[in-house]
């Protein structure tokens, strides 16, 4: 049975929108048979520096390793729910989402500035400062535009602004505030003037769509304001910019709001915990449901992935740091030298790797930093590391090794003598296929095998 833990940085009182669709995730988590417990971030106490073990604790108490945790704090997260998720990220925990991307789309112009960086079409918009250059937003936006505080949520804290006249006093009254809180400036898209499209994507696909309309005729169409949602098939267009959009945030889960534009469609926003109790009523989709369906699905698949290599782990095995990188750097004054010094040195690692998986511990020096490292590295001790299972650290070992494999190419770019730039990539070549034959996992596997044979 798949055990997670839902994030919620409330107290579950019913006057809380957010609050039903908390219980809507138990609900389906029951029907699904996944056990789903609802903590508060800030009650989590967290310790740095005891160990790489499981080791967290609840109001006081210990609690258990979850199998995945669902984050529903959206553009609230504060920095306790930040912290606790990447403890937990550094723990190999499944996360939804995970706290680089829920930080990242909390800002919204952070977030417009990645998806115009992809090519993704988004409002033209402008980091307003102080004191305001009304020509430059005159001349850049016209008018009417939008103006957004950085981070809201649910329609908050975003007005229109129709004339220049308007402008300058909420721009003055901004700048009177002690705070002179920050916000952006979006040209307004007047073919979506009151309606948009809410396009809840899930594991790359999309699940559910609604159109929402405003019934007082006026821009904003959040069904939290009095919008109206309808169900919504996208067109593929519209379908493949959302699901592209969560692609290159990094979003598991998300609501992707999409405006009509006279030329076809542009980003609105991203969120990484999307209200879904009006596109639910619109789609008659079970939004929890789907949700809890994708991550129950694709568990068994994501414990079978090879884990991500720790660039900095890869570095301090190789180079003894970034600092012995920057060496070699400073030592070299031309490309030739600089990469004729990083194939030498990825070479002496992978000889250093080859000879400590061969020799017996009678022969290696148990107290050499290669043979520490490496043995750290077996034994799940590397502070820079999640905690990793036997087969993990064979593949990272493997990894590492195979980071030799350039000096098969590096001398050749430095210009080396030919017999010695051969030589060296035959060696570099041979290391991945002499390190599995030595490898410890191999060694244990024969040693089993000959047990099972006595």
């Amino acid at each position: 049975m798949l055990v997670g833990w839902l994030l919620f940085h409330r107290d579950l009182e019913p006057s809380l929108p957010e609050v039903p669709e908390v219980l809507r995730f138990q609900e389906a988590a029951t029907a699904q048979g996944i056990t789903l417990l609802v903590f508060k971030p800030q009650d989590f106490d967290l310790i740095v520096g005891g160990g790489e073990g499981w080791s967290l604790t609840y109001q006081g108490a210990p609690v258990a390793r979850p199998d995945f945790v669902l984050c529903r704090t959206g553009a609230e997260t504060d920095y306790a729910t930040l912290a606790l998720l990447r403890h937990l990220e550094r723990r190999g925990i499944r996360l939804v989402n995970g706290p680089a991307t829920i930080e990242a789309v909390a800002d919204k112009l952070h977030t417009l500035q990645t998806l115009a960086r992809a090519g993704l079409p988004v409002p033209r918009t402008i980091l307003s400062k102080f004191p305001i250059d009304s020509a430059l937003v005159e001349r850049e936006l016209g008018f009417p535009l939008i103006v957004k505080t950085l981070k809201g949520t649910r329609g908050a804290g975003v007005l229109k602004c129709e004339d220049a006249s308007q402008f300058e006093d909420l721009a003055g009254l901004l700048a009177s505030t002690v705070t002179q809180a920050e916000f952006i400036l979006q040209r307004y898209i007047r073919a979506s003037h009151g309606r948009d499209v809410r396009v809840l994507v899930v594991g790359g696909r999309v699940v559910a769509a609604m159109e929402r309309r405003s019934l007082t005729g006026g821009f904003k169409s959040n069904v939290s304001l009095g919008g109206v949602g309808a169900a919504y098939n996208p067109p593929n267009e519209m379908a493949e910019l959302a699901v592209r959009s969560a692609e290159v945030l990094g979003l598991d889960v998300t609501g992707i709001d999409i405006l009509f534009d006279e030329d076809g469609y542009r980003i609105c926003e991203a969120n990484s915990a999307p209200g879904f109790q009006g596109l639910e009523r619109a789609s008659g989709v079970d939004i929890p449901g789907a949700i809890l369906r994708w991550i129950a699905d694709t568990q068994a698949a994501r414990t079978e992935l090879a884990p991500a290599v720790e660039p900095d782990a890869v570095v301090d095995l190789v180079f003894y740091g970034r600092t012995g990188i920057r060496a070699l750097a400073d030592q070299s004054s031309t490309f030739q030298r600089f990469a004729g010094s990083v194939a030498l040195q990825l070479f002496a690692a992978g000889a250093r790797a080859l000879l400590q998986a061969v020799l017996p511990d009678s022969v290696s020096n148990r107290r050499g930093r290669t043979r520490s490292e490496l043995r750290s590295l077996y034994e799940g001790r590397v502070t820079s590391l999640a905690v990793l299972s036997d087969a993990e650290q064979e593949r990272l070992l493997i990894t590492v090794l195979a980071v030799s494999i350039w000096t098969a190419v590096l001398p050749w770019l430095a210009a080396a003598e030919p017999a010695i730039a051969g030589a060296l990539s035959i060696l570099a070549l041979s290391f991945p296929v002499v390190f599995l034959l030595a490898s410890p996992a191999r060694r244990l596997a024969s040693g089993r095998s000959k047990r099972i044979k006595r």
